[in-house]
């Protein structure tokens, strides 16, 4: 198997990993990204950005409460879960595209795949073999459940994000 070689060599598609590449895209260097997943990592597909925006939803629902204190005569008719939700991955999937649009225009090109480090010091993804002359390892991390009584309970925000309905 022929091993593709790149001058830099990023392993993990989330904001450092991604920034890093087009920076160093940006001095004529050959540059590769591998990803398994969305690009953007944790914290644009299942952290800081959804969590805004269903922070946002919660505090829209505080303000139509209020109102009538301020003497506003609003009615509050419910709440629909599958449109905060329908609105909320679009909007994911939208920055998903802008970091992919922005790695195509830097000349990066992106690797879809697990990379799997080889004794030679490669990186396998999908049966193909990667080298970097130099190579950032810039993976984050996956939720931990903890083993404490009351875990099963809970919910990581990864699962939370896949909700369909809203929980009771």
């Amino acid at each position: 198997m022929a091993t593709k070689e790149f001058d830099y060599l990023v392993l993990g598609g989330g904001s450092g990993g991604i920034a890093s590449a087009r920076r160093a895209a940006e001095f004529g260097t050959k540059v590769a990204l591998i990803e398994n997943s969305r690009l953007g990592g944790t914290c644009v597909n299942v952290g800081c950005v959804p969590k805004k925006v269903m922070y946002n939803a919660s505090m829209h629902a505080e303000f139509i409460r209020d109102h009538a204190d301020y003497g506003f005569n609003v009615t509050f008719h419910g709440f629909d879960w599958s449109k905060i939700k329908t609105s909320r991955d679009a909007y994911i999937r939208r920055l998903n595209s802008i970091y992919e649009s922005n790695l195509n225009s830097s000349k990066v090109e992106i690797i879809r795949g697990t990379g799997t480090f080889t004794e030679d010091g490669s990186i396998e993804v999908n049966g193909e073999k990667y080298k970097g002359k130099h190579t950032l390892i810039a993976v984050g991390g996956y939720p931990i459940i903890p083993d404490v009584p009351g875990a099963e309970n809970g919910i990581t925000s990864d699962g939370f994000f896949e909700l369909e309905t809203l929980p009771k």
